[in-house]
């Protein structure tokens, strides 16, 4: 059962006594508690990163030559690791 401490005051709350309360918030408020309690969906989260993603090329912009560059960096790396 969980246990609820208000102000030094604990409580027993059954799930049906915590479904009652939320109930009784105003329907923003059930979305605040909604939001908590529940991660973002997959699409949500991806777009988020997507968004952050474009926000860094638009301030950190990097050519076709410069990706080019860390392209051949990386595959030589794993080809000398390879040949070890």
């Amino acid at each position: 059962m969980p246990k609820v401490i208000a102000q030094q005051v604990e409580l027993d709350l059954t799930l049906d006594q915590v479904l009652t309360v939320v109930h009784q918030l105003r329907p923003e408020e059930r979305e605040i508690i909604r939001r908590a309690i529940e991660p973002p969906a997959w699409n949500q989260r991806l777009e988020e990163l997507l968004a952050r993603v474009w926000a860094r090329v638009e301030r950190y912009p990097i050519t076709e030559e410069e990706i080019d560059a860390e392209v051949e960096l990386a595959r030589t790396a794993i080809y000398a690791q390879g040949n070890n």
